[in-house]
């Protein structure tokens, strides 16, 4: 038999830590009585997956609300260039040149020279690409301006995707460069017309040595930019 003695000596005292009521603490009372260090441990254990979601969150938000209240430059020239060595600097000197030329307003409007279009391997999928990607915006008008290879150009002028110069070329202009036409029949015209321009010697080649196959520019029939189209020809050429 176990004596009370015993049994009571077993029992915890009323007044013991367990049976004591916890006092509820805010989280500032928590924290004031923390070291440093263990306000680092606390914050990691509940509230750093919880801050990084709310702050990515908020990034995200911001962004959203810039790119809906920030309204896209309006593009004034996309010049498209197919298998040229125009490097990233020449394409970008060349945009602010044609820019101030035209008086646009960078913050509003921008030109592209855009001479990332590689076509002929169409075992490579970087050419199909750039195929697709051309034929695409040629037909969504979104390009002023093609620049080729005569073998690739030829192609294209031959299914009528390009404007007869002498409709879009000022007289003085057509007069100057008469010499450089590329003339070209089309699938619903079988007159000969002059539908691009070889830019032997114009700024955008003016570096290099003599071409095999010689660029061509062209201004596409559904641009809706012809008369900046015009006005870039004048800047290559440097006819002021």
């Amino acid at each position: 038999m176990v004596d009370k003695g015993q049994l009571k000596d077993t029992v915890l005292d009323e007044s013991a830590e367990i049976y004591r009521q916890r006092k509820q603490q805010t989280e500032k009372q928590k924290l004031s009585e923390m070291t440093f260090k263990e306000k680092i441990t606390y914050f990691n254990n509940y509230y750093r997956l919880t801050t990084i979601v709310v702050v990515a969150i908020v990034i995200g938000a911001a962004y959203f609300i810039y790119t809906i209240l920030t309204p896209k430059p309006e593009t004034v020239l996309y010049a498209a260039v197919v298998n040229s060595v125009i490097d990233d600097d020449t394409s970008a000197a060349l945009q602010n040149d044609f820019g101030q030329k035209l008086g646009i307003d960078p913050k509003t409007q921008e030109i592209n020279i855009d001479a990332s279009f590689f076509l002929g391997d169409d075992s490579n999928e970087y050419a199909l690409a750039s195929q697709q990607k051309l034929v695409t915006y040629l037909y969504a008008g979104e390009l002023d301006v093609i620049i080729a290879p005569e073998s690739v150009f030829s192609n294209y002028a031959n299914l009528g995707n390009f404007c007869k110069l002498s409709d879009q070329l000022p007289t003085d202009l057509c007069t100057a460069l008469a010499d450089s036409f590329y003339y070209s029949n089309t699938e619903e015209d079988s007159a000969s017309s002059a539908y691009g321009i070889y830019l032997d010697g114009a700024k955008i080649y003016d570096n290099e040595e003599t071409l095999t196959d010689r660029p061509v520019l062209g201004i596409v029939a559904n641009s809706e930019n012809k008369q900046n189209a015009a006005e870039f020809i004048r800047f290559l050429f440097g006819s002021d």
